[in-house]
This record gives structure tokens, C-alpha cells and sequence, in this order.
């Protein structure tokens, strides 16, 4: 299903971020979110997955079952391994063990679960909460800037992971950067 936005409006006291804000976002389908800084691309996101409520206007074709979502910020449960950030995200199957470790192996992370998050990198982190978002088993993804902060090679390890994971899944991806509107196709959407 198409996710819909019909007139949306939201502000923040005085500062009004959307203003009858109108898109269809096609299902199946990646969508980069881009503009300047301050123009609601988050905002956006936070509203398309209920965790704000539109001022005015509503919002269609939210899936029920959950979304996938990968915030600015890692927000990962700091005493945990890689390997159980990603298992707090996928339902006891036979094949959730080797899920984990592919995507620990294709991102280059430690499978040593005597090794918290906590003790990572920043680029780890990151890694570890992109495949947290990707491997929840969801038809809406949001990611907002998923691959700041990592390093050329890293950030092809991701862009590589990230690929196939995507693929038949309403994607929007807000970025800052155009080397992410190369690594994947999709339509844009400019912001102002």
C-alpha cells in the first residue's frame, strides 16, 4: 500500500515545519528525502511512524505490523553484543542465527558476544543499528542519514548490505549526502 500524506501540518510552538504537506510515497519503492537542514525531513519520518501527531491533516497507508526505522542517533542497548542488537529485532526462527552472522560478516563486526556496543566505534555502531533497522522484518523502512559517519570503506560494506535488503520495501531515505542517491535508485524528493 502507498504510504499518503494529505495536508499535513506540524509545528513546534511558533515554528511551523510542515505546512499542508501533500506526497505519495509508492509502495515498494525508495524515496530519498533531501533539503536543507531544519525543513521537517525528520520530522517527516517521526510523523510517517506515529511517533508525532500531525497539528492538521492525516497520514494513509502506515503498515500495522511495525516499521523499520533507523534514527539519527544509534539508540542501541549499550550492555548488549552485536549479536543480541540484532536479535532484539527478529522472531525465533531456524534461521535467525545465520541471519546475524551473514550480517555481522557482510559489515565487518565482531560476532564475539563478550563485547558490548558500548566499546565500539562510532562507524560500528552505526553499522550495528543499520542492520538492526534493516533486518526487522517490516514493509516500510525509514532511515534518516543512515550512513553518516562511516569511512569510505565501511560505508561500501553498508551500501552493499543495505542493497538487497531494501529491494521491494517503501524506503525513505533522508540524506545530506549525493553519494547515496548513487548507491541506490530511487525518486527524490526536495524538500524546502
Amino acid at each position: 500500500m502507498d504510504i499518503a500524506l494529505e495536508n499535513v501540518t506540524k509545528a513546534y510552538g511558533e515554528t511551523r515545519v510542515l505546512k499542508a504537506f501533500s506526497h505519495t510515497f509508492p509502495e515498494g519503492t525508495l524515496t530519498f528525502i533531501t533539503g536543507r537542514s531544519g525543513c521537517g525531513k525528520t520530522t517527516l519520518l517521526r510523523l510517517i511512524a506515529g511517533l508525532e501527531t500531525p497539528d492538521a491533516g492525516q497520514i494513509l497507508g502506515v503498515p500495522r505490523e511495525g516499521i523499520a526505522m533507523l534514527f539519527q542517533e544509534d539508540r542501541l542497548q549499550s550492555q548488549l553484543c552485536a549479536a543480541a542488537c540484532l536479535r532484539s529485532v527478529l522472531k525465533k526462527t531456524p534461521r535467525r542465527e545465520g541471519d546475524i552472522r551473514s550480517a555481522l560478516k557482510a559489515l565487518d563486526l565482531p560476532a564475539d558476544e563478550s563485547q558490548s556496543v558500548s566499546a565500539f566505534s562510532g562507524g560500528m555502531r552505526r553499522r550495528v543499528a543499520l542492520a538492526r533497522a534493516l533486518l526487522f522484518p517490516s514493509p516500510l523502512v525509514l532511515l534518516d542519514e543512515p550512513f553518516k559517519g562511516l569511512d569510505e570503506d565501511t560505508r561500501s560494506l553498508a551500501v552493499a548490505f543495505a542493497r538487497p535488503l531494501l529491494r521491494g520495501r517503501t524506503t525513505l531515505l533522508v540524506t545530506h549526502d549525493r553519494k547515496d542517491l548513487e548507491a541506490f535508485e530511487g525518486a527524490v524528493l526536495a524538500m524546502s
